[in-house]
């Protein structure tokens, strides 16, 4: 499939371009990057004679490429996503796709409109790990689902550059929560197939650098399912292992999932379960490299499939405008002091 990178100055950028290299079911006619002298140094060797445009229209209309890979920040993406939908290009953008829910439509109804594939960065969904704990709570080893949580604990923002757009309210939308706290948004939508009902947070801007974002959120939840969540970040390490955490508790049994690695503890009283109710399952990381230790790849070939008719797709709108729209609750709680009930676009 013929695909057009637009965006090569972004702190993914180089990560999901590593994924389409690798891909021998990829090939990248042209780049697009506002800054393209600055673009063109970044890019490997091998791709500096291909095609950069400093003009999205123009590159969709004199290089007519099949599918797009869209890193740039949230304010500007939904535009180029309804551009590219319009041109009739395939659409894998970066999360988290917007600034909020509503910036967010335009782009759904253009993907919809022009009935081409989606996807984009949520990439937990295809862990060997993340895949076998739906499959666990799928098959109903863990009973009905109670209690859930998730932690995303990494390094400063004085060590991620506050200059970043990614600090920038104004350019992301939020902060750690549009960055990586989305990641274990989707992660749990997917996983329980549940949505939030309500959102109670709390954000702070407590690292003392001159950002207009938060760097610590706490988050409560409410799924509709019955289930209680929580989910809490933080810019607050040095340079060491981040501290991720993800556990699942039901009425038969638990999970629990330590810094995203490729070991799952898990328990069930089920019966299927009886010879050995609690057990440490290992697994292997898949064979790509690229963005994501090979989940990229995955998600990319995912998209491409169903383009060709060969698969199901991978994602939907639906999934990005769900995790906007639990973001948005959030930041509209920390605001007001009040627990948020969201009412959805779609009425539901």
């Amino acid at each position: 499939m013929r695909f057009a990178h637009i965006g090569v100055i972004h702190p993914h950028s180089s990560g999901w371009r590593s994924c389409l290299l690798h891909m021998p079911e990829v090939d990248i006619v042209a780049y697009y990057d506002p800054n393209s002298d600055a673009a063109r140094e970044r890019l490997p060797e091998s791709e500096r004679a291909k095609p950069l445009y400093d003009d999205v229209a123009a590159l969709l209309r004199q290089e007519q490429p099949e599918a797009v890979m869209i890193t740039l920040p949230n304010d500007v993406t939904p535009a180029v996503i309804v551009q590219a939908a319009q041109a009739g290009c395939h659409v894998f953008a970066e999360k988290t796709c917007a600034r909020t829910a509503p910036e967010f439509q335009p782009a759904a109804d253009a993907i919809r409109r022009a009935g081409v594939q989606f996807g984009t960065g949520y990439l937990r969904r295809f862990s060997p790990v993340g895949v076998a704990i739906k499959e666990m709570v799928d098959q109903g080893l863990l009973g009905r689902l109670i209690s859930i949580e998730a932690r995303w604990i990494t390094t400063s923002v004085g060590k991620r550059d506050p200059t970043s757009f990614l600090f920038s309210k104004q350019r992301s939308g939020g902060g750690m929560l549009h960055w990586l706290g989305c990641h274990w948004l989707d992660f749990i939508r997917w996983a329980t197939s549940s949505e939030v009902t309500d959102v109670s947070a709390v954000l702070g801007t407590l690292s003392g650098e001159a950002i207009d974002v938060e760097d610590t959120a706490a988050l409560a939840l409410r799924y509709d399912n019955g289930m209680i969540g929580s989910l809490h970040c933080a810019y607050a390490t040095d340079e060491s292992t981040d501290q991720l955490y993800f556990g699942l508790r039901g009425t038969l049994g638990w999970v629990r999932w330590e810094r995203s690695g490729l070991e799952l503890e898990a328990s069930s009283v089920q019966p299927s379960w009886e010879t050995a109710p609690t057990r440490v399952l290992q697994f292997t990381p898949p064979a790509r490299a690229g963005y994501g230790a090979g989940t990229g790849c995955i998600a990319i070939k995912r998209m491409i499939a169903a383009a060709r008719g060969n698969g199901p797709q991978a994602f939907a709108t639906d999934d990005a405008r769900r995790v906007l729209e639990v973001l948005d609750a959030a930041h509209e709680s920390d605001a007001s002091g009040r627990r948020i009930s969201i009412a959805r676009s779609d009425g539901t």
